[in-house]
């Protein structure tokens, strides 16, 4: 009995020790869903205190989770926009090209999955005239 006690005693005083060596987190990639910009940051610690950016509200990751920066904006800009995330036998995002849009969308490097503008091709003279026409006036 003296032993569990002061094994669960031990584990607590090394859990206490974690939790204060480690307050602010460690490195993670954040997002800013109306530039749709993404960036790598650390909080650093209680001397040299790294405030968050202003509009990077999205966490998407731990930096060990990705292997490079460009690929976990990717991931966050497929995601996002409501894309299907391409996966290896291993279940590990692909590294270039991971992101399949669904109908009507295409992959964009710095919007994600955008909708494509539908054009309406069946358009006669007197349309266009009519449109020209409107156009100046």
């Amino acid at each position: 009995m003296k032993k569990l006690i002061g094994v669960l005693a031990m584990l607590f005083l090394i859990s206490a020790v974690i939790a204060v060596a480690q307050p602010f987190g460690p490195p993670i990639y954040i997002a800013n869903p109306t530039a749709m910009d993404c960036k790598y940051y650390f909080a650093g610690d209680k001397r040299h205190f790294n405030p968050r950016p202003e509009n990077f509200t999205i966490d998407i990751g731990y930096t060990t989770d990705f292997k490079s920066q460009e690929q976990a904006c990717e991931l966050w800009r497929c995601v996002y926009t409501n894309g299907s995330v391409k996966v290896d036998a291993d279940k590990k995002p692909l590294e270039k090209n991971l992101c399949v849009c669904g109908s009507g969308q295409y992959w964009d490097d710095i919007n994600g999955c955008v909708k494509l503008k539908q054009e309406n091709r069946d358009i006669n003279f007197l349309q266009l005239i009519w449109k020209w026409i409107k156009r100046i006036f």
